[in-house]
């Protein structure tokens, strides 16, 4: 990029109780386009309307071409702004609107239709200087408001969300429209929206707002691929989002979110020598492997302590008899059992 056409040093602006730009600092270079891109109350047209001169900044300055300007009139700054209404004057032709402001600047009228002629060819709307602005479509009033903008070959353009009106199939054309003559003519953009894929898709760099602040500035694959904070992430696209802990071992970066571990995470130097006393992952002394069952409950398959002594756990053969048990058969020497009372021998 060439050197910066446009500056913003700390600029602050307030409504009432209420502050809109926090102290924002942007440089602006050559033939740039940029965009600035925010939710509705971010701050992007009062950014803009600073710019233009339409409104003041409590405190800051405003450079254009290296010159102060901020206690400048708007009709002595080299920049013009195409608003989202188009606002083009209805009791006038195509071509009157386009050369208003050229003839306010008191060019003679061949001049003034030279340059009009020139700015429809622009826009690619030939032979409709005479039509009045009700005669157009949506999309040929837009272009009708950026011919009046350009025509007085500005050094930066200004527009204020000039798409949101038009439909999807109409906007994505006007995308393309823009961006080619923005590279046509050099001029610096400098184009506000809250649509991110008008963003991505025209800019050579995007200002994400919120507050009245800027969160990031960058290009859109740096705002994409690397945004700042969690904001930037939401916003710019669709982003899964984890809430963790960034942890470095030999040199790598991993995280650890909720309760688990980083991936590749393993045990530091020292670490590896197994649990101390009382330390462990397995169930403490005296602990079962699962919850014991309610009295008077059965445990269901699968749960509540493992298989007791002299028990199946169904794993292997039959266990024998346990010598710390007492017999179950009859005690050794002792007497054979006699006939029960009033049975024959």
């Amino acid at each position: 990029m060439g050197e910066a056409v446009l500056e913003l040093r700390n600029i602050r602006k307030s409504f009432g109780s209420v502050e809109v730009l926090r102290g924002i600092s942007l440089a602006v270079d050559s033939g740039e386009f940029i965009t600035l891109l925010g939710s509705s109350g971010c701050g992007k047209t009062s950014t803009i309307r600073i710019i233009a001169g339409l409104d003041s900044a409590d405190s800051g300055q405003v450079f254009l071409e290296g010159k102060d300007v901020t206690d400048e009139a708007p009709e002595k700054r080299n920049v013009n702004t195409v608003f989202q209404n188009y606002a083009l004057f209805p009791h006038m032709s195509v071509g009157e609107n386009i050369g208003y402001g050229l003839k306010i600047k008191r060019w003679k009228k061949p001049a003034i239709r030279e340059a009009v002629q020139k700015a429809l060819e622009l826009v690619q709307l030939p032979h409709y200087e005479n039509r009045k602005p009700t005669e157009l479509s949506g999309g040929q009033r837009q272009r009708v408001a950026i011919a009046r903008a350009i025509v007085n070959e500005p050094k930066v353009l200004l527009l204020d969300e000039p798409l949101g009106a038009l439909d999807l199939q109409l906007r994505r054309q006007m995308q393309l429209e823009l961006k080619r003559l923005q590279k046509q003519l050099g001029i610096t953009f400098i184009y506000i929206t809250h649509d991110q894929e008008e963003a991505l898709n025209m800019s050579d760099r995007i200002a994400v707002m919120k507050n009245g602040v800027f969160q990031q500035v960058g290009s859109p694959s740096e705002i994409y691929d690397h945004p700042k904070n969690a904001y930037v992430a939401r916003f710019v696209g669709s982003a899964n989002v984890l809430s963790g802990k960034a942890l470095c071992r030999n040199g790598e970066l991993f995280l650890r979110y909720g309760e688990g571990t980083a991936p590749g995470e393993g045990p530091g130097p020292g670490e590896g020598e197994g649990p101390g006393p009382g330390e462990g992952t397995g169930p403490a002394p005296d602990e079962g492997e699962g919850p014991l069952p309610d009295e008077g409950e059965e445990a269901a398959p699968g749960e509540g302590p493992g298989p007791g002594p002299g028990e199946d756990c169904g794993c292997g053969p039959e266990p024998g008899p346990n010598p710390m048990e007492p017999p179950t058969g009859p005690e050794p020497n002792a007497p054979a059992p006699g006939p029960a009372p009033g049975t024959a021998p």
